[in-house]
């Protein structure tokens, strides 16, 4: 968990109130409660955290690709930074989307432009449109990415069960709210490096400094 992603659940439950209960896929809090324990955001929902090991944050062991959980059962399903640790991704999509309730909504999130983690294997990267279609299974798609488009730092998707026609306005509220919600900056020696670096050397191997605020939110299936 960083504080981007925090921020995309934060938003999302501002702009779109996700029902309960609330599955998360991947809720092993690795990297302690300050950043990483999401239950705070839904007070009064029922909350089940899975993982596949336990620990901390994990309420049942579980596996992205064979959820033992009914179809419909989650109102709101977060998996966030693990499908690139998924070897059967495909599956996992169909998991989620059997698992979200008829008028629930799913938030997916993954890394593009990140150093190999092995949890406890790292296979994937997924681009924004790779992330839209694995979720098309929704009545409704929203989409986007942190970064350059070229090299995005993150990638993420927003089903929703429903199809819902005012999917435009909801991107720019979502983002708008992101951007309020995410405060987190690059280490100011970083900055300084990309500054100089990219008035030295060309500015295309910063990117991901100088796009730190670049954040895009699209409607999902149009122009396809």
């Amino acid at each position: 968990m960083d504080p981007l992603t925090r921020a995309l659940v934060e938003s999302a439950v501002a702009v779109f109130q996700p029902p309960g209960p609330v599955l998360e896929i991947g809720a092993l809090q690795v990297q302690g409660e300050a950043v990483g324990d999401l239950r705070p955001l839904f007070p009064g929902k029922e909350y089940v955290g899975c993982d596949m090991m336990p620990g901390p944050g994990v309420d049942r062991v579980e596996k992205l690709e064979a959820l033992t959980l009914a179809d419909g059962w989650a109102g709101t399903v977060l998996c966030l930074n693990v499908f690139e640790h998924a070897w059967d991704f495909r599956r996992g999509a169909e998991e989620i989307l059997r698992v979200t309730a008829p008028a629930g909504l799913a938030l997916v999130t993954t890394v593009f432009e990140f150093h190999v983690h092995a949890y406890p294997d790292d296979y994937w990267r997924f681009t924004p449109r790779a992330m839209e279609r694995l979720m098309s299974g929704f009545g409704s798609v929203l989409y986007g990415f942190q970064g350059h488009p070229k090299t995005p730092r993150l990638v993420f998707a927003l089903g929703l069960k429903m199809p819902r026609p005012d999917l435009p306005q909801l991107a720019e509220t979502w983002k708008r709210e992101v951007l309020v919600r995410w405060t987190e900056q690059p280490p100011l020696g970083a900055r300084v490096r990309a500054a100089i670096g990219g008035a030295l050397f060309g500015r295309r191997g910063f990117r991901t400094i100088r796009h730190w605020r670049d954040l895009e939110i699209a409607v999902g299936g149009e122009g396809r």
